[in-house]
């Protein structure tokens, strides 16, 4: 199971600690091919002990992002290597993810949001199918930077940190994108996407800073069934986009972890908990959840477009919540 640490609002402090550490810029080199998403990434000191896996993994991390949604925002994200803006990880977590977020915003503002972000047939269903008022009266919503400049609440480009990444160092895991189950190592990329969607706005209900009262875009599709939306911590609560009629995932129960990861009934990135042994993947599920969740799925292009995409990389400068071991 796994554990998020708090999540910081409105918080700007990321400017004094970067002075402090002296953080290192690390170079990724990205396609040539036009990439609207841009992570802008810090890597900070603690990485310089990182074996050199680690960079190529969470690249490969990154680009799977990068080249499924194509939002025109830059999200500005530190990542650390045993440690997590500048903290000790909790015991027993593989990864930990911290967001700065905005708020507060009422239903009926996520709602107009949401319609001004209706890119895919995936939102147009999700968006016929919200309640024309939530169940919880004058309910307080609250998302993650990265989120909100998703749904244009904030501006595309705004500075600062938007979310901070750390990964256990201790831990053995396989780093190679071509061989992702390897006995006795755990799935760094599929650990990597489960931090990197917390920071682009993956939580909700009982992790936004308030254990009630306070919610995120995700919980418009919590079900318990159909019709019936999910306001408070529950076992069985589900995502669904039709309303509650399709299961498409389960969500975590109340035992422990984070309550919007995945119970993990399946392989999954966004499950609660990860195992060594295997290949944890995303999935179509989870590529949906992000779609609703503000991110637009990139065109697939025509055959000929295809043949006629450019060769080559261009070298570009690049300047936390949490999941446990299995």
């Amino acid at each position: 199971m796994k554990t998020h640490s708090t999540n910081r609002l409105f918080s700007r402090s990321a400017g004094s600690l970067r002075a402090a550490w002296g953080f290192l810029a690390i170079a990724a080199v990205l396609p040539l091919s036009a990439r609207a998403l841009t992570f802008n990434l810090t890597y900070d000191s603690s990485t310089a002990s990182a074996p050199a896996g680690f960079f190529t993994a969470f690249t490969d991390a990154i680009d799977f992002y990068q080249n499924t949604y194509d939002n025109s925002i830059t999200i500005n994200m530190d990542v650390g290597w045993g440690e997590i803006d500048g903290r000790s990880l909790n015991t027993g977590d593989l990864g930990q993810s911290q967001t700065d977020q905005q708020g507060f915003y009422s239903y009926s503002q996520i709602v107009t949001a949401f319609a001004n972000n209706n890119t895919s047939a995936a939102d147009a269903t999700a968006l016929a199918n919200l309640p024309a008022a939530y169940p919880v009266s004058n309910a307080q919503f609250v998302m993650a930077n990265a989120e909100a400049k998703a749904y244009g609440l904030l501006a595309g480009n705004a500075s600062g940190i938007d979310g901070w990444v750390g990964f256990d160092s201790a831990a053995t895991y396989t780093f190679d994108p071509n061989n992702r189950s390897v006995s006795g190592e755990y799935d760094f990329i599929g650990l990597a996407e489960h931090e990197i969607s917390e920071v682009m706005g993956r939580y909700g209900l009982g992790q936004n800073g308030a254990s009630s009262g306070r919610y995120s875009p995700i919980d418009l599709f919590r079900y318990l069934s159909a019709g019936n939306l999910d306001t408070t911590p529950a076992n069985g609560d589900y995502f669904s986009i039709d309303g509650g009629k399709t299961v498409i995932n389960t969500y975590n129960g109340i035992g422990g972890g984070d309550l919007s990861d995945w119970a993990g009934a399946t392989p999954d990135s966004y499950n609660h908990s990860l195992s060594p042994d295997e290949e944890e993947p995303a999935t179509a599920g989870d590529v949906t959840l992000m779609n609703v969740l503000g991110y637009n799925l990139t065109p697939v292009p025509e055959p000929s477009a295809l043949a006629l995409l450019p060769f080559g990389v261009l070298t570009l400068g690049c300047v936390r919540r949490s999941c446990k071991k299995s």
